[in-house]
Formats: C-alpha cells, structure tokens, sequence
C-alpha cells in the first residue's frame, strides 16, 4: 500500500511563510518589551526635555505653595501667642490703681479684691457684682468691703467706682472709665 501527498508549492509558500511570520511574532513578543516603555527606555532628547519641565513646573508650584503655608503659619502662630497672653492675663490677678471717681467696669468672669480704699458697686443692665466672701449680690452704690472677692457674672456694666485713692487686684478682662 502506497501513501502519496500531493503537496502543490503554492501551498508549501504559504505554510513556510506563516511558520516564519508566526516565529517572528512569538521571539519578537516573547520578552514583551513595548519600545518607550522600562523595559525598554529609549527616548528621545524633546521627551526628556518635556518631563524636566514638567518637574520644574511641579517642584516651583509646591515651594510657592510652601511660601504660602509658611506665611499661614507665621500668621497663626502671631495669633496664638496673642491668645496665650489673653488667657495667661485671665488667669492671674493683675494690680490696678483707680483715681477718685475712676470707674472699672468688669468683664464677664472678671474676679475683683479691692485691697485698700473705699470703693462702691456700679450696678449693670442685669444686676450687680457678686460678693462671694459674703454671699450677696452688691446693690448699685453699695461699699464694698475689702479684701472680699467679687465676681462678675455678665459683661453688662457692672463694676467698681473709687470714692479715693484705690488699689484693686482683677482676674480677667475689664475696661476703665
């Protein structure tokens, strides 16, 4: 028994010319590089200038942005300090001296102790001081007596008018008149 093929050449060009095309596919992706990409890094000069610029760009606008931020900054901590001084005077006793008929209108919270002179109450829109040693509320022209803490509980008006020469302690904001 006998086997023929009858293979015609135009047949024998195409398959050899689709195993040589299928070849060159397979060993040109076989190590799947993409030409530009890193595995293969080859650029040209107008691509390198390109991404220098954007990095300049990009590195100008955050130092410019960093100028601003510490500019906020600066501004903050001025602020903060101004507050540290607020609260460090609202925390301590701070000496005042009144002149005869001198008026000082205490702050809400403001803690008073008249030390020496002779002194009345100043009544505000809402009521007068609090006299904490004695447990009352001072009454519009009433003496004060010294050495006893007074309170104010609201920033309406209330205070501590000088008959004489007075020296006070105060805890916390008030005005003069």
């Amino acid at each position: 028994m006998k086997i023929s093929f009858s293979i015609s050449k135009t047949k024998i060009v195409i398959i050899t010319s689709a195993i040589i095309l299928a070849s060159f596919v397979i060993l040109g992706s076989a190590d799947g590089v993409i030409p530009g990409s890193e595995g293969d890094p080859l650029v040209t000069l107008s691509f390198v200038e390109k991404k220098i610029e954007q990095i300049k760009y990009y590195i100008d606008s955050t130092t410019g942005s960093m100028a601003n931020y510490q500019e906020q900054l600066d501004k903050k901590d001025e602020e903060i300090q101004e507050l540290k001084q607020k609260v460090q005077s609202a925390l301590t006793f701070k000496v005042e001296q009144l002149k005869k008929g001198q008026i000082l209108l205490a702050g809400e919270g403001a803690e008073i102790i008249i030390r020496s002179g002779k002194t009345t109450a100043v009544y505000g829109k809402n009521g007068g001081l609090s006299d904490i040693t004695s447990a009352k509320d001072l009454q519009s022209g009433e003496a004060i007596i010294i050495n006893h803490m007074l309170i104010s509980s609201r920033d309406d008006g209330r205070g501590v008018k000088a008959e004489g020469e007075v020296f006070l302690i105060i805890k916390g904001g008030y005005t003069l008149k």
